[in-house]
This record gives structure tokens, sequence and C-alpha cells, in this order.
């Protein structure tokens, strides 16, 4: 069961739409403790301790060059203008830039967002956001979702028995360029403003079925 909403009540057809982007934080680095089980061959276990360290330091490298892509996707602006543009089609409201000016506010709040390192099999941009579509006369809630995005960096691949497959995630990581992360962070605001929307369209299509 989801999220009480009041779509039903009223009507967009003709009424203006704007969109309200909350500041997102800066991009953080998620690593984790390493599943590193112990094994009768004392090389494989150092292997494994290795295999873990090597995928934190290069993670931890690939998070400088994510902010230096972050500083060239402009993401609020994408994903406002993205997430508008949709959100006004299914609701057959008209755009509008001010939020002064409309009947209607569709809210983002971006909460997190950044490089998820902790699995030994592959790493992830991730975001974690919610939107909400507001009557801005009143304020009230009509519609909300949270919308938790994953975007793949490196393959999932499996180690051997004695060459962990964090060794191969590092090595991946390491060869993530800016520009990599800059294309990643493109398709992660195209999939955040797809599932905003797709969202939303479904609800839509549940009040207008009745």
């Amino acid at each position: 069961c989801g999220r009480k909403h009041y779509l039903g009540e009223y009507q967009f057809a003709g009424k203006s739409l704007a969109l309200s982007f909350v500041d997102p934080p800066s991009p953080e680095l998620l690593t984790g403790f390493y599943d590193l089980r112990p094994s009768t061959n004392p090389i494989t276990n150092v292997m494994r301790a290795g295999g873990g360290v090597a995928k934190e330091i290069e993670a931890r490298k690939a998070s400088a060059r994510l902010d230096s892509a972050t500083r060239r996707v402009d993401i609020p602006a994408r994903l406002a203008q993205r997430t508008l543009e949709r959100t006004a089609l299914y609701l057959g409201a008209r755009p509008v830039q001010s939020v002064n000016d409309a009947d209607f506010v569709i809210e983002i709040n971006m909460r997190r967002f950044g490089i998820d390192a902790r699995s030994s099999h592959a790493a992830y941009l991730y975001t974690r956001a919610e939107a909400v579509l507001l009557d801005r006369r009143t304020g009230r809630e009509i519609w909300s979702v949270d919308i938790h995005g994953n975007d793949r960096l490196t393959p999932w691949v499996f180690g051997t028995r004695s060459v962990p497959s964090s060794i191969f995630t590092a090595a991946t990581i390491h060869n993530v360029t800016v520009s990599d992360f800059q294309e990643a962070l493109e398709q992660l605001v195209t999939s955040s403003s797809n599932a905003i929307t797709y969202q939303l369209r479904d609800k839509l299509r549940d009040v207008r079925d009745r």
C-alpha cells in the first residue's frame, strides 16, 4: 500500500505548474567492511583483505572525479526541466517558471547521492529523493513519492577462489573517468525523473479509470 493521495480531488487541465528544487547535498562515498571469510589458505586471506583495501582506495580516488563531474552537470536544472515538462504533460497543466505564478508546484528534494562501493561485486551511482505535488495556494500535499535511483558504474563480476571480485572492482573503478561520471550522472538524472513521472502517471491512471 502506497502513500495516500488526493489527485482525484483536483482539476489540473489548463492550470499552471511550476517546479521547486531543494538544493542537493554534495555527493558522498559509501564504503564498508568487507566479508573476509576465513580460509585455510593464508595467501587467499591476504588477497581478500587486499582486495577490500584496494577497492576502498580506488573508490576514494573516484570520489574526487565524481566531484569534478558534478560541477559539470547542473543536476537541479536538468532534473527540474525534464520533470516539469513530463509532469505538466501527464497532468494536462501549463508549465511556468515562477512558483509565485503557479497554481500547483512540484517540489523535488534530493536528499543523497554519490558512489556506493560497499559491494565487492560492483560499484553504483545512487540517488535518494522525494517529489511532492502541492496546491500552491493552500500548501496542501496532493501527492508524493520517494525515489531510489541506481546506476551501476562497474561490471558485475565474481572472483575466483584465490582472486576476490573486489580486486576486479577496484581495477574498473580506477578506469572510470570524469567524463564517464558525467555521463552516468546525466543518466541518473533521466532515470530519477522517469521514476517520478511514471509513478505520477500510474496514480493518475488509477484516478481517471474509475
